[in-house]
């Protein structure tokens, strides 16, 4: 009887000072991590009570378009103080059209004029990376971005180049700019003449670039932050919840395993070795998750294992804070 209740002292004494058995939740993750093939990084927060979980939430990981968020958040802002107006018209020259997806294709003569809001949108909805580099010049440029996110009081994020400098660098072009607009016969002469090897390179040289990383601790701040209301106001923090619910990147991943018809207001990030989704998670019970999901330094590059570590990463989550919170 005296070993038993010795026992159930330090069980208890164990729990209390943070030593108890892993959860079913950190049991999870750690078996879905080797999946992913480098290092996975969670950060969570039951938006209602404030239950949270981290996995490696304090190590800085690679953005990517994930970024895109401080971003608009920065927009936003410049629009409440009266400095910009959603419906402003802004011309897109041929030049603000580079290294991009959909813009490419549409936005090659001159004349072209688009709102705010419209330039933002396709930002998050499309990962649209000419316009993410529009949004970046009309926010300040990355260190006013970053400052923006620090006034909250998240010292975790920095926001540095645009992506044409964050791709072409990464992929050893260093220079596509002539008296600084984007030279496209720069950029195509530049990758034409990247080595083989350092084009395999490119995942490790993003990796161990310091610029335009965060915590997944202080990109799930920035979105719990978002969605109390503390960083916008309120007809913009919907907006900017209603532009994310609408993202057509990533389904394969923080909505890859949940229940059909799960409402997730995300933004998904993506570059060799690294696959991320960010964003909040609506509980069938009214309640709502902000979620940071991270993948780094993968040796699988790309592919769909890191898109399901993501997704089994979420179920598990979803499941975690639906039963157990």
């Amino acid at each position: 009887m005296r070993t038993f209740f010795s026992s159930l002292t330090l069980s208890l004494l164990a729990t209390a000072s943070g030593h108890a058995q892993s959860s079913p939740l950190e049991k999870e993750i750690a078996r879905i991590e080797p999946h992913s093939g480098g290092i996975l990084g969670v950060a969570a927060i039951h938006l209602e009570s404030g239950k949270t979980f981290f996995r490696n939430a304090d190590a800085t990981f690679p953005m990517a378009s994930t970024y895109k968020v401080p971003m608009a958040v920065q927009a936003f802002k410049l629009v409440e103080e009266g400095k910009l107006s959603l419906d402003q018209m802004i011309t897109i020259e041929p030049t603000d059209v580079h290294i991009s997806e959909e813009w490419a294709g549409v936005f090659q003569a001159p004349g072209v004029s688009l709102s705010l809001r419209n330039i933002i949108e396709p930002m998050l909805i499309f990962s649209e990376n000419s316009a993410t580099d529009k949004i970046l010049a009309i926010d300040g440029g990355g260190g006013a971005v970053t400052a923006r996110i620090k006034s909250f009081g998240i010292d975790g994020m920095r926001v540095d180049r645009s992506t044409a400098d964050l791709i072409a660098g990464s992929m050893g072009v260093p220079d596509i700019w002539t008296a600084g607009k984007y030279d496209k016969g720069k950029w195509e002469r530049g990758i034409a003449g990247v080595s083989k090897a350092r084009q395999d390179s490119t995942p490790a040289v993003y990796l161990n670039d310091p610029r335009d990383q965060t915590t997944p601790r202080s990109m799930m701040t920035l979105l719990a932050k978002i969605w109390r209301g503390e960083v916008l106001a309120k007809d913009h923090t919907s907006y900017l919840l209603d532009i994310m619910t609408r993202c057509e990147t990533g389904k394969a991943r923080i909505k890859g395993m949940l229940p059909p018809g799960t409402k997730v207001a995300h933004k998904t990030g993506t570059f060799p070795g690294t696959v991320n989704d960010v964003g909040i998670i609506d509980l069938p019970d009214g309640t709502h998750v902000a979620v940071a999901l991270y993948i780094k330094g993968s040796t699988k590059v790309a592919g769909p294992d890191l898109e399901a570590t993501i997704a089994q990463s979420a179920r598990a989550i979803y499941d975690y804070f639906l039963y157990g919170h």
